[in-house]
């Protein structure tokens, strides 16, 4: 270990100590006051989620806000710097230099063990751990050891109103869904066309302004897709195909929003059920994908039925697949992706093939969610939600439109026909009762 060179990695992450101005963004992150909350705690603070998501810059925000020489930021992001060694030779240089409190431990997941030191530092000084790491399942583990000490927060992709502010455009919501409306009407196209551009690149806070097709796909593939499979990944799990992995990750952004067998695809890679459904874990540890199961009470029949597989965000899998931005004309396509944004935990498939895209789960009660993203929607394009309704005892159903807004009672239930624009911003705000 060479100490000089970690004080200069240390005096240079830090330049606060300095007096120094630390550059952040002024917009915050929605998380941010969840966050603060927790400051005042002694609980570690654990934030997790996609590179290039803004974990770093939250941070950087965090200790803008806190005495200069309170705080110590540093990264674990270089590989000679992923040792355990060096996790408590940063603490004690802190700890013997400073005696401050906050310490911001930046991709923390790399080092192992790194729980067993901070629990001891816990256990025995007054500093206060924010950590993060792009690894859930390394968080997950940390969780276990340091259970009761610490605090798991996950940073999502750019919300739709995260990427307009972000744009510069700020919205006033009401939480009366029809106010809401009313007021953004005016703006329906604006709103209609930023969903879009939200959909092909918005969940990555540096690409929101890039205006080149070329450069989004790059970034989003090199920058994000390609160092969690073939860097991250391989580094915490034990993998011999990254080739295939990558593989599997393609077919996931293809069949985004669609039914899958684990043994489909098996038979297509050639690997065996227990590699495959590793390689699936590791994807959603990494939050690269997501799975819903079909909408049960029996866990028996959530395991036994088919699932859905969806890629993290539309915008990673038109990277992956190289689409250019025209695709966004492409009205199935479209669908399937609208889709993608709305996934919820579960979906609801009858035996008589009777479909519902997501249900939510609102005060324990279900609500179904169907997702109509086209011109058109005739009566048969309900009869999901309304089978849903008749089966679950549901009093309502939302049908996410691509500009339809109104509320009809069909068959005793009140079915709301809401855009996909205008959902995508009120939901995240409000509760969907």
């Amino acid at each position: 270990m060479d100490k000089d060179y970690i004080i200069r990695l240390i005096r240079t992450f830090n330049p606060q100590w300095e007096a120094k101005k630390i550059d952040v963004p002024e917009f915050k992150r929605e998380i941010y006051a969840d966050i603060k909350k927790y400051m005042g705690k002694k609980q570690i603070i654990a934030l997790t989620g996609l590179r290039r998501i803004g974990k770093t810059t939250l941070m950087k925000q965090l200790i803008t806000e806190l005495p200069a020489r309170s705080c110590m930021y540093f990264s674990f992001d270089e590989k000679d710097l992923q040792k355990k060694d060096v996790l408590n030779f940063v603490i004690n240089y802190f700890l013997n230099n400073f005696n401050g409190k906050y310490m911001f431990l930046d991709e923390i997941h790399y080092i192992d063990d790194w729980q067993g030191v901070l629990k001891r530092y816990y256990d025995t000084t007054g500093l206060k751990f924010i950590i993060s790491g792009s690894a859930s399942l390394q968080i997950r583990k940390g969780r276990e050891s340091l259970a009761g000490r610490i605090i798991a927060l996950k940073l999502s992709p750019l919300t739709f109103g995260e990427f307009l502010a972000l744009s510069g455009e700020k919205v006033v919501l009401k939480k009366n869904l029809k106010k809401t409306y009313e007021c953004l009407l005016p703006k329906k196209e604006f709103f209609e066309s930023m969903f879009n551009e939200y959909i092909y690149k918005g969940g990555f806070p540096e690409i929101v302004k890039e205006t080149d097709e070329e450069f989004i796909r790059s970034y989003i593939k090199e920058m994000i897709i390609r160092k969690i499979i073939f860097e991250d990944i391989p580094e915490i799990f034990d993998i011999k195909r990254k080739d295939v992995l990558y593989d599997m990750f393609k077919f996931a952004c293809k069949e985004s929003s669609n039914l899958f067998e684990i043994k489909n695809l098996s038979s297509m890679t050639k690997l065996n059920v227990e590699t495959i459904s590793n390689y699936l874990l590791y994807l959603r540890l990494s939050f690269l994908i997501k799975i819903s199961e079909t909408y049960s009470k029996s866990m028996a029949t959530r395991i036994r039925k088919n699932k859905k597989i969806y890629v993290s965000h539309p915008s990673i899998a038109f990277a992956v697949l190289n689409y250019p931005k025209n695709i966004l004309g492409v009205e199935k396509l479209m669908g399937q992706y609208v889709e993608t944004l709305f996934a919820e935990k579960f979906f609801w498939r009858s035996k008589e093939k009777h479909e519902v895209d997501a249900v939510a789960e609102i005060k324990d009660k279900p609500v179904p969610i169907e997702i109509k993203y086209r011109d058109q929607i005739m009566r048969k394009d309900l009869k999901g939600v309304l089978k849903f309704c008749d089966k679950f005892g549901c009093e309502k159903g939302i049908i996410i439109t691509k500009d339809m807004f109104k509320e009809e009672t069909i068959d005793n239930k009140k079915i709301q026909f809401i855009p996909a624009w205008l959902f995508s911003l009120w939901a995240n705000a409000f509760s969907l009762d």
